[in-house]
């Protein structure tokens, strides 16, 4: 049992049940689903407590205070586009194995494992999560685990903040007594994975800090990215993220998918065109937004071309 968490109860799994099944259409049904949200920050006053949610036909043990389960119920198309894209991917590359950096409670490996059969390494390093990811992917073949929290080479954190199912890393480089590790030094262990065609990252603002880290073995292996940029995030941490295009440019990609956060296609941006990439760079700084990129080398613009149809419907 994760440290931290209270043992699975039924009350608190009516709870969650009754909120994402509540309809908020209608003053009735708006007003029971306010109730049932402000009962539920009550008992999370109390203690944390672990329930379970259906993701894509995969059962998941999360903690309460996890949105997961209400981002899927006011969006459920939220995060599927990680699905299709590696459907796309395993299409062109059969033997695909794909690190998924922000693993959290195993949510990527259900939506992905509902698209495509492939091994994945998930890398998590907040403890009480990489304990549930363990938990929910216990009984899948070809799953390796990794716990470690990720950044460039000499990285260290004072502290980590949870907050709605995320880890948000404290950052200071000369004090901190948290080391954080390379993408390079956890594949030593796990050899399987050494030419990942496929990296999914979601590191709460050190995306774009671990891709500049990782040139040398992204030009080797080339896989399709998915990360999420947040410029402003980016800057707390000391990373200005906007020389991530010209970085991967300079390693032969060619080409960005943006999406929204909640994983809806916006449009396909050429690496070369460097205003359009500013103009997306200075929206997202004035709203202090953030959307998530796909990233695919020039030898992959034929799965870019699958990718784009069947986001289209084409």
């Amino acid at each position: 049992m994760p440290r931290h968490f209270q043992p699975f109860s039924e009350f608190d799994q009516w709870l969650l049940n009754a909120s994402i099944k509540t309809p908020r259409n209608g003053f009735t049904s708006a007003a029971r689903f306010r109730l049932l949200r402000a009962v539920r920050r009550l008992r999370l006053m109390l203690s944390d407590p672990l329930v379970e949610f259906t993701l894509d036909g995969t059962n998941l043990r999360l903690p309460l205070s996890h949105e997961l389960p209400f981002y899927r119920r006011n969006l459920p198309e939220y995060s599927q586009n990680l699905g299709r894209i590696t459907f796309c991917v395993k299409q062109k590359y059969p033997d695909l194995t794909m690190l998924d950096v922000g693993a959290n409670i195993g949510d990527s490996v259900a939506i992905v494992r509902a698209c495509s059969e492939h091994p994945i390494l998930c890398i998590e390093g907040e403890e009480r999560f990489f304990q549930l990811l363990a938990e929910n992917t216990k009984h899948l073949e070809g799953i390796e685990l990794e716990q470690a929290f990720l950044g460039a080479e000499g990285d260290r954190a004072t502290g980590i903040k949870i907050e709605h199912g995320n880890a948000y890393l404290q950052m200071n480089s000369s004090t901190g007594k948290m080391r954080l590790f390379t993408l390079s030094d956890v594949l030593q262990h796990h050899p399987r994975f050494h030419n990942s065609k496929l990296l999914k990252l979601d590191a709460e603002a050190f995306d774009c800090r671990i891709i500049e880290c990782e040139l040398s073995l992204l030009e080797r292996c080339k896989p399709v990215i998915l990360f999420e940029y947040a410029p402003v995030d980016s800057k707390l941490i000391g990373q200005d993220a906007f020389p991530v295009f010209s970085q991967l440019g300079g390693i032969g990609y060619a080409l960005i998918h943006i999406y929204e956060n909640v994983g809806r296609f916006l449009q396909e941006i050429p690496l070369d065109q460097v205003n359009s990439l500013k103009e997306l760079h200075d929206d997202l700084v004035v709203k202090h937004g953030f959307c998530d990129i796909v990233a695919y080398h020039e030898e992959d613009s034929d799965i870019a071309s699958q990718v784009r149809g069947a986001e289209s419907g084409d």
